[in-house]
């Protein structure tokens, strides 16, 4: 029989159990997708393509959850507003720290310290040069998921588009979005 999600329906009884509760499953969130790149990180481009695939159902899902009840967005703007806005908060706590666009349907969203990689960041980016290319790999393997992530909402929510992710000021990740119109 599957097993259902359902919290507790009596409170915790400790004083700040519930941030702990969300401060662990958080903290289990990021390790497991540690541990998924590090599987996936020395199978080249199968892995690669399989890290994409992980975070375009994620993404897809969650557009589907996130979206359920309302209208279809009606054009690229709309959209890349709900995911800065609403489902980034959902997945990384936060919103986006700054979005442009040329309104020719390329979309430049950044995040100056995308949680996900900022600890792979602090242990692989110290400014070795001769370890540049490795952590440049790195960093690089641990946004696949995010960029699945964004193509598959997208894709979610009737949008054809490109995700691309620029890691090299890591922490810093910069994701460019080149819409192809409505699907």
């Amino acid at each position: 029989a599957p097993v259902r999600c359902v919290p507790p329906s009596a409170p915790m009884s400790a004083p700040g159990a519930p941030a702990r509760a969300a401060s662990v499953a958080t903290a289990a969130l990021d390790f497991l997708l540690l541990e998924t790149t590090r599987e996936y990180m020395d199978k080249g481009e199968a892995g690669a393509r399989a890290l994409d695939g992980i975070g375009y159902r994620i993404g897809a899902r969650l557009a589907e959850r996130h979206t359920n009840g309302r209208p279809r967005f009606t054009d690229a703007t709309e959209v890349v507003l709900c995911l800065c806005k609403e489902f980034w908060p959902l997945v990384h706590g936060k919103r986006i720290d700054s979005l442009k666009t040329n309104n020719k349907g390329v979309f430049v969203l950044t995040d100056l310290r995308l949680r996900w990689i900022a600890n792979v960041c602090a242990v692989s980016c110290d400014g070795n040069d001769a370890g540049d290319d490795a952590a440049s790999r790195v960093t690089q393997t641990h946004t696949r998921v995010c960029v699945g992530m964004l193509c598959g909402f997208l894709t979610a929510c009737g949008f054809k588009a490109e995700v691309s992710a620029d890691t090299k000021n890591a922490p810093q990740v910069v994701f460019t979005i080149r819409m192809h119109g409505a699907s």
